[in-house]
């Protein structure tokens, strides 16, 4: 049966129709698919094109341009039909799969309930914990589960905790500050009172009696016999801390809320489908969990809840695919491509109340995290009247359909805070209006006390208060509150009784004169304002925007992060510049329309060649590899190059692709290539090609499942010398030994063959390996020619000794087949490329190393290819996602260890660096990075303290082995002694300033004191005790009288320490719930962190008497690194957030943030700075230490050096709407 025709889009109904008729556009235009794409000014985005004429995709939000300049191309210029053909897309890209009847899986936004306790997966083991957490409880108390927005808190409440309890024939109640009255304090025994969102407490409540009242209820419940289980918001437990009766009745610590494992995400992403019999494609779960793990460090589970609901609600079927997923927007991008669906349907009034909606639904303060609101609906639509009303009411429908709004009974809230940093436009309304959103708040708790104390004059506005309160009321409009309103209008009454008094009190004149000056006083001081906070939170909301930027453009992130800070130098920008010094910095290539599957560099270097999809072969000019400059184009492949690689001398390129045939080319002048030889002779494609040593010899891989090797010594004559048969499928790769005697080849049949070269006329097959589990991909050997690594679809690398043969170790991290390796020039780095989009790179100087890669991230798709340039400085990486990449590995990320770093430290001098990890200690030139660094042999565990003698002769470690060792630096071969005396792990490592002492500190709760004045013969001299848990931390005050030791009891210890046989405890520092993991000190000021997330800064000028001066919070979960500047200004503090916070405690008893640092992917264990305070160094769970210069401005130019292209003047009105575009790079 023939199609349906398909005339106009308003015909459109599936993405099949709107692939036909697309199509049909093209075809009367007579464009090919790259025509197509060239003239639409996006050459590179032919394959992306491509798949939406094909039926294979459509555009997303993030592409709605570039398919209008689609349309133009292919004769679309009405623009009443521009718009129909843009409904038929939103209509199209809404529209659900072909999908049988069933139960929804996932619960997108929506949080479980306890009714869908037998849909909510991953958190059984949490859930048990809390159960027996409750069970313990049993004769009343109060149980805080504590993690941050959007970890889940309310669904392991609800679907987790409530069913379990109610199986056990235990009675619950279930409320909500805001909507539900306080619990009746007594008949409690036996009850289960669960709380959700017990930090409305803090937000809804804007007065303190009614905020009490419901905190004392709860505790008289508790009192009576009831367990009370809050869930608490972790960016609010400082003020639970601030309430003693809370704080006394929280015995046992908070329940902390973790991140999912690898296996939980499985468990959520897999066992709902199979529940609601649905598939999941090979490769999606990976690929989830992958993503999850990098995913926004606010929690998260909504935005993977949502990514699964979008996929399975758009898709084909019973089968949620890769490409589904993907079309949604993935984790980060499915909220925002949610949200944009419905925001893009409405018209121009509708989107006012869009935003007036969302923004009335949104909780501001100065001192906390942005909340969700609840409001009822009465509340809401107040301000309405008539049409504005239902018009009010259908937006709000809209956004309640898709989820991210939900309605219940008669209130109405977002339905998850996730929404509030997910949705960029949302981010921006909340910016621009967040001094507005504070002053209305305020006007309104002030307006109904007002109204509630019986309208008291004495309660109103006067002068600047007024003013802005009034501005901000005009700025609203019918947005405003009657009670506000009449607020208002009393004020404003009051103030004009007292301007006619104070006329009758002084002359006209002078009073006309006061008021003139007054009114234009008021108006440039308000304009003045104005701007300044226009400056402001456009600064934050650039910043923000180039987090996600920093691995699609890093250029353009660059000079918007450096613009945002000249701006405003907001603490949100200078997160962001010193964010982008940390780690890899890469210069995008482009020119390629199709995937990049090859990248080769020319010995000499500053020339590079890459191969692609589209058959061209590109040459370009690297000797500045921040600003490469294309060189020549090449038509050299018919279907598709796929490999290149340079002759010794770096005259000729050896280029083979698709069409069967290996090209010479002349590159002596490269702007001209020439054609040299054909080699013809394979029957299929040929995927790889490789010189000998001397030049004289290619080897080439074929799909036809040979390998061949040809004469090339002229390279106008080349010819046939051998072929090589090897059993099974395609053959993948080919590499020589630097000695030329040897070829590995790979195959897909899973089999790394060696043969014996020696003579090119008969090659003999050597060896044979097995040990990979699926097809081999790719090979290199090592500048040594000892080593030889393979790459496999098993997502491994094999390490093989090339003269056993045997293998030396595997290597695992990618989540998918690894395609491309490379050995670097000093044969200490492992370059690899795969399937999974990253690059990595594997530290290979240290036996037993480079377990834990750096990953480069950054390409969207595939990575095909990766080459390092002759003096190993860059690194080239090619990908399906049409781009090349140019990496600068000069980036001071030192890696390479076999797991965590736990501990890092500059010596005094500021010259060398230790780091202790998993696999000992290391020892790093600071200003050398690219020499290897020196191992410290002799811990059989892990190094977890690191502290350098004072005058910088020696360094002290400490161990999971339960020894402390002392090493001296000018011969660290082996230590100058084990201090042995712990029970247990040695945790902490600490010297006194006058380099006599050294404390340690251990899991046995012990801190012992020895003279290290002979560093060789160490003498034990004080056993401390009196903590009753693990001894975290320890440090000694500025004149070493006094020693402060931070335990995992919750408490910090200070010791006088007049000499080392007299010691005694001078005070015990509380206030912090959970274990403390760091403690630092500078002068008088001491700052202890721990399980609780906030840093508590004390006042020990009297040691006896410790003062609380501030609390600093930001950190979501344990903070576990501390460290003063060596002026005392600066204090940084990391946490298992993966963020390293810097604070302004130049005054500490009002401590400032300072910025917010971002780079590492797992949790951060420590933190310390250079001698000189300009670098500060934090180590990591992700395997790295990780080196941050802090001077913005020096930190600007650096980078603005290498970003490139400039800011175009497209891009600036982009993103910084209304400023003078002034590129920030020159």
């Amino acid at each position: 049966m023939p199609e349906p025709a398909i005339e106009r889009p308003s015909d459109i109904r599936s993405r099949e129709d709107f692939a036909r008729l697309l199509s049909a556009l093209r075809d009367r235009a007579g464009l090919t698919v790259r025509q197509v794409a060239a003239r639409a000014g996006s050459a590179g985005a032919h394959s992306t094109i491509g798949d939406w004429f094909a039926g294979r995709g459509l555009p997303s939000l993030a592409l709605r341009e570039l398919f209008v300049r689609v349309l133009k191309v292919c004769g679309v210029d009405d623009a009443e039909l521009v718009e129909e053909w843009l409904s038929a897309w939103q209509r199209v890209r809404r529209a659900p799969g072909r999908r049988a009847g069933g139960p929804e899986p996932y619960r997108g936004l929506a949080g479980f309930r306890e009714e869908h306790a037998g849909w909510f997966f991953g958190r059984e083991t949490l859930t048990a914990r809390l159960l027996a957490r409750v069970a313990e409880l049993d004769g009343g108390g109060v149980q805080l589960v504590v993690g941050a927005s959007g970890s889940g808190k309310s669904s392991l409440l609800r679907a987790g905790l409530i069913p379990a309890l109610k199986a056990k024939g235990r009675s619950v109640t279930l409320l909500t500050p805001s909507v539900a009255p306080a619990p009746e304090p007594r008949g409690g025994q036996g009850l289960v009172l669960v709380v959700d969102q017990f930090e409305e407490v803090f937000t809804v409540f804007a007065d303190e009696e009614r905020r009490a009242a419901f905190i004392a209820a709860l505790l008289g419940a508790a009192s009576d016999g009831a367990v009370v289980v809050a869930g608490l918001r972790a960016d609010f437990y400082a003020h639970v801390l601030r309430r003693p009766d809370l704080v006394r009745a929280v015995q046992e610590g908070p329940l902390a809320v973790g991140p999912l494992s690898g296996e939980e995400l499985r468990q959520v992403i897999v066992e709902p489908a199979r529940k609601a019999r649905i598939d999941v494609e090979d490769g999606l779960v990976e690929l989830l969990v992958r993503e999850a793990a990098r995913a926004h460090d606010a929690g998260v589970l909504p935005l993977l809840s949502h990514a699964l609901y979008a996929t399975w609600l758009h898709g084909q079927g019973r089968r949620l695919t890769v490409a589904g997923y993907r079309e949604v927007g993935g984790i980060e991008g499915a909220i925002a491509a949610s949200a944009g669906d419905v925001y893009d349907e409405l018209d121009d009034r509708q989107r006012e109340l869009a935003r007036r909606l969302f923004l009335h639904l949104v909780h501001v303060a100065p001192d906390t995290a942005d909340t969700r609101r609840r409001v009822t609906r009465a509340e809401l639509l107040a301000a309405e009247s008539g049409d504005g009303e239902r018009e009010m009411e259908d937006v709000l429908g809209r956004f309640v359909a898709q989820r991210l709004i939900t309605v219940d009974g008669d209130t109405v809230e977002i339905t998850h805070e996730a929404l509030l940093w997910a949705w960029p436009l949302l981010r921006g309304w909340i910016d621009a209006g967040r001094v507005g959103l504070l002053v209305g708040r305020r006007v309104l708790a002030d307006a109904e006390a007002w109204r509630a104390d019986h309208r008291d004059p004495d309660a109103l506005y006067r002068g600047a208060r007024l003013l802005a309160a009034q501005e901000w009321a005009q700025a609203h409009g019918a947005g405003v509150p009657p009670t506000v309103r009449e607020f208002l209008q009393a004020g404003a009454a009051q103030a004009r009784r007292r301007v006619r008094r104070l006329y009758q009190a002084v002359t006209a004149l002078a009073v006309v004169s006061a008021l003139a000056l007054i009114a234009s006083g008021v108006a440039v001081q308000a304009q003045r304002t104005a701007v300044r906070q226009r400056d402001e939170a456009l600064s934050r909301k650039v910043a923000a925007e180039t987090a996600a930027l920093r691995r699609a453009d890093p250029a353009l992130a660059v000079q918007l992060s450096v613009a945002a800070h000249r701006l405003a130098p907001t603490v949100e920008a200078r997160g962001a510049v010193l964010s982008l010094s940390a780690e890899p910095y890469a210069t995008r290539v482009t020119g390629h329309t199709g995937a990049v599957y090859a990248t080769a560099f020319a010995p000499g270097g500053g020339l590079m060649a890459t191969a692609g999809d589209e058959g061209v072969v590109r040459l370009w000019d690297t000797a500045d590899p921040h600003r490469p400059r294309p060189l020549a184009a090449v038509p050299a492949h018919e279907g598709g190059a796929l490999t290149a690689a340079f002759d010794p001398g770096g005259r000729t390129l050896a280029t083979a692709g698709v069409d069967q045939v290996i090209r010479l080319w002349d590159v002596t002048d490269p702007r001209r290539p020439a054609p040299l030889g054909v080699l013809r002779g394979h029957a299929g494609t040929v995927r790889h090609v490789a010189f000998r040593a001397d030049g004289r010899v290619l080897a080439s891989a074929s799909y036809d499942r040979t390998a061949r090797l040809w004469d090339v010594a002229d390279p106008r004559a080349p010819r046939p010398l051998a072929v090589g048969r090897g059993s099974g499928d395609g053959l993948s790769a080919v590499a020589f030994s630097p000695d030329g005697r040897t070829l590995v080849t790979t195959a897909a049949d899973r089999v790394t063959r060696v043969w014996d070269v020696a003579d090119p006329r008969r090659p003999r097959a050597a060896a044979t390996l097995g040990g990979h589990t699926a097809p081999v991909l790719s090979a290199a050997f090592s500048p040594d020619g000892r080593v030889f690594a393979t790459g496999a679809f098993d997502n491994t690398i094999r390490l093989w000794d090339a003269g056993t043969r045997k293998t030396l170790a595997v290597l695992e991290g990618h989540a998918n087949g690894v395609v491309a390796l490379a050995f670097s020039p000093d044969g200490r780095t492992l370059a690899s490329g795969g399937y999974d989009l990253t690059t990595r790179l594997w530290d290979l100087s240290v036996p037993a190393a480079g377990r834990v890669p750096l990953t480069l991230d950054g390409h969207g798709d595939i990575v095909y290819a990766v080459a390092f340039s002759p003096d190993g400085r860059t690194l080239a990486s090619g990908s399906k996602d049409t781009t090349a990449r140019l990496w600068d590995l000069s980036a001071p990320v030192p890696a390479g260890h076999t797991g965590r770093v736990y501990g890092a430290a500059f010596a005094p001098g500021g010259d060398l660096l230790v780091t202790g990890t998993a696999d000992g200690a290391r020892l790093w030139r600071a200003n050398a990075r690219r020499e290897p660094p020196v191992p410290l042999a002799g811990h059989t565990d892990y190094v977890v303290a690191t502290a350098f003698h004072p005058r910088g002769r020696l360094l002290a470690t400490g161990s999971l082995d339960y020894t402390t060792r002392l090493w001296d630096l000018s011969s660290p071969a082996e230590p100058v002694a084990v201090l042995r005396g712990h029970g247990d792990n040695v945790l902490a490592v600490a010297f006194d300033p006058a380099s006599t002492l050294l404390a340690t500190g251990g899991a046995d709760r012990l801190i012992k004191l020895w003279d290290v004045r002979d560093p060789r013969r160490p003498v034990a001299v004080a056993t401390l005790t009196g903590h009753t848990a693990s001894v975290s931390s320890l440090v000694f005050g500025p004149d070493g009288r006094t020693l402060a030791s931070a335990s995992l009891d919750g408490t910090a210890r200070l010791w006088n320490v007049p000499d080392a046989r007299r010691v005694s405890v001078a005070a015990t520092v509380r206030g912090h719930s959970g274990g403390l993991y760091a403690v630092a000190r500078h002068g008088r000021v001491l700052a202890t962190a721990g399980a609780d997330g906030a840093v508590r800064l004390w006042d020990t000028s009297v040691p006896a008497r410790p003062a609380p001066l501030a609390t600093l919070t930001g950190h979501t979960t344990t903070v576990s690194g501390l460290a003063f500047s060596p002026d005392g200004r600066t204090l940084a503090s990391g946490g298992f957030d993966k963020t390293v916070r810097l604070w302004d405690v130049s005054a500490p008893g009002r401590p400032a943030p300072l910025g917010t640092l971002t780079g590492h992917s797992e949790r951060v264990e420590s933190v310390a700075f250079s001698p000189d305070g300009a670098v500060l160094v934090s180590g990591g769970a992700d395997g790295t230490a990780r080196l941050w210069p802090l001077d913005v401005d020096t930190v600007s130019r650096a980078l603005c050096a290498m970003a490139h292209p400039p800011i175009t003047a497209e891009q600036w009105r982009t993103y910084l709407p209304g400023i003078p575009f002034t590129p920030p790079c020159g």
